[in-house]
């Protein structure tokens, strides 16, 4: 069944096909990226475990969720979301060819390709799938001498890219480390803003703790706090998972 023919859930599950984007953070760099590495990318860890809440303050979708995810480099990546009790609410797959979302407690899924298009077209977030993973990593997404750069106060400073119908714009410290980032219609509109208040200092690695990101289509916004973080995930267990034959799939081909 497609989609489109289903709105009540697809307000929901492009809420959380959104989120799972931004967890499944590892995957398909190589594919997509430049070859000029970008700020703040290389030291970077490519095996993460993060355990963390998320909050969703969005028109028609309000509700809060404890997460756990497991990535590891650009092969694959799992994350489960649970409800009081620790019960089990849905639970989500990756790889670079194929995404799969089951949502357990209401016994539907969405299975799909997880294309740039595909993605824009699920959660109407004018994001690629590489820029979810350097933002999420609190990466730049370009080479620095791609960009325009200026001081701001305090030691900050602003650089901006511009595209085709878009420029981003991203407000970093003195060591580079991303503060906020902004992406705008050539009309001056904000689309995406992405604060990131809090970083984690793992061994040297500096890594996003808390972010809050605000979404003009979406009119709210999605609160991202991770609790605790580990560069070490078990790899003898399969990422990937079963849809039951009894469950409603959606399909995103």
């Amino acid at each position: 069944m497609n989609v489109s023919n289903n709105l009540n859930k697809l307000e929901y599950w492009s809420c959380m096909l959104l989120l799972a984007m931004l967890l499944l953070v590892q995957l398909a760099v190589a594919q997509e990226s430049s070859k000029t590495a970008t700020a703040g990318e290389d030291s970077l860890p490519q095996v993460v475990f993060a355990k963390g809440k998320v909050d969703f303050a969005l028109q028609n979708l309000n509700f809060s969720a404890i997460f756990e995810a497991k990535m590891v480099g650009e092969d694959s990546a799992v994350i489960s979301f649970f409800g009081p009790m620790g019960v089990l609410l849905g639970k989500a797959f990756s790889n670079r060819e194929r995404f799969v979302y089951y949502d357990v407690f209401n016994n539907w899924a969405v299975v799909g390709k997880p294309t740039r298009e595909k993605i824009f077209n699920a959660s109407q977030v004018p994001l690629s799938f590489v820029d979810f993973v350097r933002l999420f990593k609190g990466a730049l997404l370009y080479p620095l001498d791609s960009m325009k750069s200026y001081k701001t106060e305090n030691g900050k400073s602003l650089f901006s890219y511009k595209g085709k119908d878009f420029v981003d714009f991203f407000l970093v410290d003195d060591s580079l480390k991303l503060l906020q980032f902004q992406k705008k219609s050539l009309e001056d509109k904000i689309l995406v803003n992405i604060l990131y208040t809090e970083y984690f200092n793992e061994k040297g690695i500096l890594f996003p703790k808390k972010y809050i990101m605000q979404i003009e289509e979406r009119k709210g916004y999605v609160s991202l706090a991770i609790e605790s973080l580990s560069f070490e995930v078990d790899t003898t267990k399969q990422f990937s998972f079963h849809i039951p034959k009894s469950v409603e799939i959606f399909e995103f081909y």
